[in-house]
């Protein structure tokens, strides 16, 4: 049963990134060690020499050691290296065979440190210097290396203390191959395990391809291939270019890669316990003056190869959990990181597992080199999290471990991986990957399910597959496990759209790349819902026919719905504007009329100047309720008019022409002004309708050059006198239909003729949405500019002045100015 853990607990991050630092700083220190350990024992032999030939104590011999080091430049274990090599008794008969007579590796072009290899070193008196002295490492055997060259000798010594840390076969093939036998022309390196039925088992490698190690991972003994031919013969094998005398020309049975090859028998004492493969790229006879040099260093693996084993003089060599080359590279192309894991054992017969020691680990794992770590050193964030322990537990008890946990990888606090244990051989092994799988499964569950979205896969010939909300979306039981058949889903599908679906599915089949339809479907018998499916074929390149078809159903009927609403709701405006423009050019073709109507008499130009203006609503095609008259009466006085009536439209409209006619009818009653409104407001307050109106009505007498004027709920005229205008004094009243028993008085304004310019307007001029209420005085200052100009153009720059017509409401303003003639100015 997967185990999930809450990332929060049980260490606080803090505390996790300090045990993270104090182990990185740990393990640098110790692999700083291992290095330190491979050549440690060389200059512990080397000092030990020196103390016994100078007679001094072994910390003034090191002393000596690093001021030969700081006098010639060199480092310290080339020094001590040299002094080994130079002490150790040396002789060969070098490729006595090939007639050539004796020749030193370093004349026959060996590169690398060989071929100059560190030089002879100078003995001089000893110094004091301080240094702890351990015992030194055992030499060479007598007679076993290469006479007259001491960069052999002295990588010997190398080489001891280097294969002394390796930890495994691998690791021990690896630093046999870099540090002793690459610079004499080793390319390539096999170590290979005898077996009790004389088998060679290859158990370390390194320069060679991981196939070519699985291919030849046990050799059985029959097949006479030179690696076992050395192992069951006793004595070196070479694999020389085809014409060359002194061994074996190339076969088959060649391991390693290179222009020779050698199989070298792996003694411990008096026992074979394997052979080891090399495979050179210098010329034959630079790589048989190394016999004696490769046959010293093959005592040293042997006896490291019995080290990786059991105890007991015929335990085998244990192979390493997972590590058969094949297999390796399985793991390799997987995407997700896997650890290899053996158990870690303590020291009593049948201990405890204290932790667990990497035996291999995949590309996706990142980690390079790891094989031979331990997993508390290369995850100390498994520690921290506390799933350490619950993976030791897994490898105790042989029971799978899955949980989630912080990122321990360094991918960040906030990242949480999936952790799997599974038991493997006398391990685990070990993977993650971010987040988990099954819970992104359910979460893309819940999303499609709330967006309505399920998903399909059909191959032609077989039962479609369905996701369990496209079941739900075409009224099938989602949480059935048995496969639909295309009955069933045609009977899903609407009668009426029956035929367009098989029309979609004979253009898919058809080869047609994607296709999308639109249908309802539900039980028969039971409200259906919108289903859009969208669709693409994967054709077949040879046949040009669908392999696969792939698609997505949605659930649209809310959106179908709301198209429809949305369509009817377009159509009813469209016939609402349809009806509106009507009654606009209907209303303005009215107001048109009676603004304009030529019934009326005129007054005359010889005694009036005057001009009026209408305008309409700049932005909204609707038509308001102001109005103006102007009328000559039969007495020579003349009616001065502006009015406003509430609304718009045709209703308005319609109230403007009720007013502005019956006040054409009271002018001839011989009524004055305030008489006539208090008329006006009679007649609306008897029709009892909701409809109001301001007036301003005026009674222009040319004779007196006066102007009697009354207003009802509306502005006072102004009074234009050369620059200066001023709103005329008297009382403004109540609007028309507003109360039954209202009274308007008549007030009488003194006029210049030529010099006063009499200005009325509407509300609609002032009162604008867009920038507030304009206040009267910059109407007056706007009057003001226009001077002695003729009324038709005062009206023009006032309007400009103002912002031209209002957006909202539509206005009227006018003027008259008294002519000079007699009895007047």
């Amino acid at each position: 049963m997967p185990e999930d853990r809450d990332p929060g607990q049980p260490a606080a991050t803090d505390d996790a990134s300090v045990l993270r630092e104090a182990v990185d700083r740990l393990r640098a220190e110790a692999e700083g060690l291992r290095r330190a350990m491979r050549t440690r024992g060389v200059i512990e032999q080397a000092k030990g020499m020196l103390a016994e030939r100078l007679g001094c104590t072994p910390e003034e011999a090191f002393g000596h050691l690093v001021q030969l080091s700081q006098d010639t430049n060199r480092r310290l274990v080339d020094i001590a290296a040299g002094l080994v090599g130079l002490a150790a008794p040396l002789t060969d008969p070098v490729a006595e065979d090939e007639g050539e007579g004796e020749r030193p590796v370093a004349d026959a072009g060996v590169s690398g440190d060989v071929a100059s290899g560190p030089r002879p070193v100078p003995v001089a008196a000893p110094g004091p210097v301080p240094g702890p002295v351990p015992g030194p490492v055992p030499g060479p055997p007598a007679g076993a290396l290469v006479g007259g060259v001491p960069g052999l000798a002295a990588r010997y010594h190398l080489a001891a203390s280097a294969l002394a840390s390796a930890e495994t076969p691998e690791e021990l093939a690896r630093l046999l191959h870099q540090v002793a036998l690459a610079p004499v022309g080793v390319v390539a390196v096999v170590l290979g395990r005898l077996e009790p039925d004389g088998a060679l088992l290859l158990v370390g490698s390194h320069g060679v391809e991981p196939r070519r190690i699985s291919q030849w991972q046990r050799i059985p003994p029959e097949t006479g291939v030179p690696l076992v031919a050395a192992a069951h013969g006793g004595s070196l094998v070479w694999e020389f270019e085809r014409g060359h005398r002194g061994g074996r020309s190339p076969g088959s049975g060649r391991i390693v890669p290179g222009r020779s090859a050698c199989a070298v028998p792996l003694r411990s004492g008096e026992r074979i316990v394997g052979a080891m493969s090399l495979g050179w790229e210098v010329p034959a006879v630079r790589a048989r003056a190394a016999t004696r040099y490769v046959d010293a260093l093959s005592g040293l693996v042997a006896g490291h190869l019995l080290r990786f084993g059991a105890t007991g003089e015929d335990a085998p060599v244990a192979a390493v959990p997972g590590g058969e080359h094949w297999f390796r590279a399985v793991l390799d192309a997987v995407f997700d990181p896997v650890l290899v894991l053996s158990a870690v054992r303590g020291a009593a017969p049948g201990g405890a597992i204290t932790d667990l020691r990497v035996r291999y680990a995949n590309a996706a794992a990142g980690l390079g080199a790891a094989d031979g770590r331990r997993l508390s050193e290369l995850h100390p964030g498994l520690v921290a999290t506390g799933d350490f322990a619950r993976i030791l537990a897994a490898a105790t008890t042989g029971a799978g471990y899955e949980g989630r946990t912080e990122d321990f990888t360094g991918g960040g606090p906030d990242r949480i991986l999936t952790l799997r244990a599974e038991p493997f051989l006398d391990g685990l092994l070990l993977t993650w990957r971010p987040g988990n799988g099954a819970e992104r499964a359910a979460r893309l569950h819940r999303a499609q399910r709330l967006a309505g979205l399920g998903s399909f896969e059909w191959a032609p010939g077989s039962p479609p597959e369905l996701s369990g909300e496209a079941l739900r979306l075409l009224g099938l039981d989602p949480d059935r496990t048995e496969p639909v058949t295309p009955t069933e889903l045609v009977a899903h599908v609407h009668p009426a759209d029956r035929p367009a679906a098989r029309l979609f599915l004979r253009r898919l089949l058809a080869g047609r790349r994607t296709a999308a339809l639109e249908f309802d479907a539900g039980r028969p018998g039971e409200a259906t819902r919108t289903v859009r499916v969208t669709a693409e074929a994967a054709g077949d390149p040879a046949s040009g026919r669908p392999r696969v078809i792939r698609g997505v159903l949605q659930d649209v009927t809310r959106w179908h719905r709301t198209e429809l609403a949305l369509a009817g709701a377009r159509a009813r405006l469209a016939e609402q504007r349809r009806r509106a423009g009507a009654e606009h050019r209907t209303v303005r073709a009215l107001q048109n009329a009676l603004m304009a109507g030529p019934h009326e008499p005129e007054p005359d130009a010889a005694v009036l100047d005057h001009a009026a203006r209408y305008l309409p609503a700049g932005d909204r095609p609707r038509v308001g309720g102001d109005w103006y008259d102007l009328v000559g009466l039969a007495d020579g006085r003349i009616l001065l008019a502006v009015g406003d009536v509430s609304g718009h439209g045709l209703a308005a409209a319609v109230g403007m022409a009720e007013l502005r006619h019956a006040l054409h009818g009271l002018c001839y009653a011989g009524l004055g002004p305030g008489e006539m409104l208090e008329r006006l407001n009679t007649m609306l307050c008897h029709q009892g309708g909701s409809r109001i109106a301001s007036v301003l009505c005026g009674l222009l007498d040319p004779e007196a050059a006066t102007l009697t004027w009354s207003a009802a709920g509306h502005s006072p005229p102004a009074v234009l006198r050369g620059t200066t205008a001023v709103l005329a004094e008297g009382p403004t009243g109540t609007v028309l239909g507003a109360l039954p028993e209202t009274r308007c008085h008549d007030t009488v304004l003194p006029l210049r003729p030529v010099e006063d310019t009499v200005l009325f307007w509407t509300d609609g001029l002032l009162n604008r949405r867009d920038g507030g209420t304009i206040r009267p005085d910059r109407l007056l200052r706007a009057a003001e500019e226009c001077g002695g100009r003729p009324p038709a153009e005062c009206l023009d720059h006032i309007a400009a002045r103002l912002g031209g017509p209002n957006p909202d409401d539509d206005s009227c303003l006018l003027a008259v100015r008294l002519r000079a003639g007699p009895g007047r100015g």
